[in-house]
């Protein structure tokens, strides 16, 4: 049988490139310094030869099955889809492979998730709560593989974080519909459960110099309507503004709002929170504050990956990424009476 027939094996690479198995392992798994020089040239004959290493074997002989798993509350969600993309491409990078799980906000199923991630010997996790987390179950596993919380903080958890400025984001948006000058807003809150949530709501309150009329909702679009149904904008509590604490609530508000017959930004303005995809493209485009999710969830994954490279099981690092105002369609100055 000829080499082409047969498949092509680590001894092949090795002593293509002029060196030992060992080495070519350390240069597929990263996990041992080699010199630039040879990296160059394991991976050129590699590609040469067409090789494909057997990740059942590596996780054997290593004891690592070479995933990062990655826990969101709302896969259909465009900014968690984003996280996720950010999170799959450093650990692609790395030569890891990828598990997802979709919580929906429900505890019940993000334990399960987390069980089956445990259970399949994940390496890593990039976790995101979107539901009051299971401290417990999180702080044992952090105890086993390293964890990394991206977008939302967790007290009296010690791993590494990257997280955006919520806080800022919200100072924006308060300033934003100050300068514009609004007097009263309802702003539709996220669970008070949610460290970002309570962040932003601080940061609104840090620069809005008015009323602020505050509502809790769910951080989905249904809970945004609601909110408008049950304080509608000439009500006993009347408003000029709506600021929701994220892009999803802020369209079930304007779905709200046009279902009431308001007009926006003429009769109400309206800002969000994240600068989803669909943001730009509704009627009318979204004023909102970009953060930025892929980003996050590359950080974090990296910060991961780095931790392994280290043999650390717990990081503490902690990254806060810039946000920024993106000013479209749906806000105005309030209409005199």
């Amino acid at each position: 049988m000829t080499q082409s027939q047969r498949r092509v094996s680590i001894i092949d690479v090795a002593t293509a490139a002029g060196v030992s198995p060992t080495t070519v392992s350390h240069v597929l798994s990263g996990n041992r310094p080699v010199s630039e020089q040879t990296d160059r040239r394991v991976r050129a004959a590699i590609a040469t030869l067409g090789y494909v290493p057997s990740h059942a074997a590596q996780s054997l002989r290593s004891g690592s099955m070479r995933t990062v798993g990655v826990l969101v509350p709302d896969i259909t969600n465009y900014f968690f889809a984003q996280l996720i993309t950010g999170v799959e491409d450093a650990a692609s990078e790395a030569g890891f492979s990828t598990i997802v799980g979709n919580s929906r906000f429900d505890t019940a199923r993000e334990l399960r998730h987390l069980n089956t991630m445990a259970q399949r010997g994940v390496d890593a996790l990039v976790y995101v709560a979107g539901a009051p987390p299971p401290r417990r179950v999180l702080r044992e596993l952090s105890r086993r593989i390293p964890i990394a919380l991206a977008d939302e903080e967790i007290e009296s958890l010690v791993t590494s974080v990257v997280v955006a400025d919520h806080r800022k984001g919200g100072s924006l948006l308060g300033s934003h519909l100050a300068a514009l000058g609004h007097t009263t807003a309802l702003v539709i809150s996220g669970p008070p459960s949610l460290a970002s949530c309570r962040e932003r709501l601080d940061g609104f309150k840090d620069t809005f110099t008015g009323t602020a009329i505050v509502v809790e909702a769910d951080y989905l679009e249904g809970g945004g309507a609601a909110a408008i149904e049950s304080h509608p904008p000439d009500g006993n509590q009347p408003y000029t503004a709506v600021c929701a604490l994220n892009d999803l609530m802020a369209m079930g508000a304007l779905a709200g709002l046009r279902d009431l017959g308001y007009s926006v930004p003429e009769e109400v303005s309206v800002v969000g929170f994240d600068d989803i995809a669909a943001a730009a493209v509704i009627d009318p485009p979204l004023t909102t504050v970009h953060q930025p999710a892929y980003e996050v969830g590359k950080t974090a994954a990296t910060q991961l990956l780095n931790d392994i490279k280290r043999g650390q099981r717990r990081g503490s690092s902690r990254h806060v990424l810039d946000v920024t105002l993106v000013v479209r369609h749906s806000t105005a100055p309030p209409r005199s009476k």
